[in-house]
């Protein structure tokens, strides 16, 4: 039997990609018989609101499609340096704020006190995850120094 919740989820995905009207009877004429009248997927709840999400989502790609094509390509280039600029800027803090964080944690760790910086994320592995994936965790074990010599 076939799962028509994905069937229309691939339907969908294949008209917005090809650029055809999302429409109820359209839908039905691409199913291969899944589908036998329009109301099949405008009463059911579930394929209604994928149905009516996906128009949405067709209606703002147009969108964005017809609002660049009135753009010039040096007014579309120019958008395009002004957003490269930005990622890169975002891409610095980003580089600062991991850096910032390790020191962060080192030096809490050097206090004796990691584990219980660690506590505050208990029922947040996840988050610990991103931040080790980030390399925003110091890895490698604190060892406390004698103290210097004068």
């Amino acid at each position: 039997m076939i799962d028509k919740s994905a069937h229309l989820e691939e339907l969908l995905e294949a008209m917005i990609a090809e650029n055809e009207t999302i429409t109820a009877r359209a839908i039905v004429r691409r199913s291969g018989s899944v589908f036998k009248n329009a109301t099949d997927i405008t009463r059911n709840v579930d394929r209604r609101t994928k149905f009516e999400a996906a128009q949405r989502r067709q209606e703002t790609i147009r969108a964005a499609i017809d609002r660049s094509s009135k753009k010039s390509r040096a007014e579309l280039e120019r958008l395009v340096e002004v957003k490269n600029a930005e990622i890169d800027e975002l891409q610095g803090d980003r580089q600062l704020v991991i850096a910032s964080h390790r020191m962060m944690i080192l030096a809490v760790a050097e206090m004796g006190g990691f584990s219980k910086w660690k506590r505050f994320f208990e029922g947040y592995q996840a988050v610990v995850d991103k931040l080790d994936s980030m390399d925003a965790i110091p890895s490698g074990e604190v060892v406390a120094l004698p103290p210097r010599k004068s």
